[in-house]
């Protein structure tokens, strides 16, 4: 996600119907892209981590800094923008998942007899 969102970004628009596909194509984009990312990972829930990732990603975009007091560069900060909360927002849903999933799998008790 991280690699190919910033190029849709510089995807050149020349009417308002090319602006409207280009929103929805960085609207939805994050979905399929997470899923095809966790099946690579091979992770054993990948449709849920595939389908929570996008909205944790957009909840890191409201709390993350701005990048322009950092970064001198206006390109490099608009792709810091878009790829630190695509890559810690699937590292985060792919902790969570493994944490909720191992623990709701079985308990103990059946185990250790």
């Amino acid at each position: 996600m991280a690699f190919v969102l910033p190029f849709l970004l510089h995807w050149q628009v020349r009417d308002s119907e090319s602006e409207l596909r280009l929103a929805m194509a960085l609207a939805l984009a994050p979905f399929p892209l997470s899923m095809v990312a966790a099946l690579l990972a091979r992770l054993p829930v990948w449709p849920a981590v595939g389908l929570v990732a996008p909205f944790v990603m957009l909840a890191v975009v409201f709390i993350q800094p701005h990048y322009d007091s950092w970064v001198s560069d206006e390109i490099l900060a608009l792709h810091l923008f878009i790829a630190v909360p695509a890559v810690t927002s699937f590292m985060i849903t792919v902790l969570l998942c493994a944490l909720l999933f191992r623990k709701t799998a079985g308990s103990p008790g059946v185990d250790a007899a």
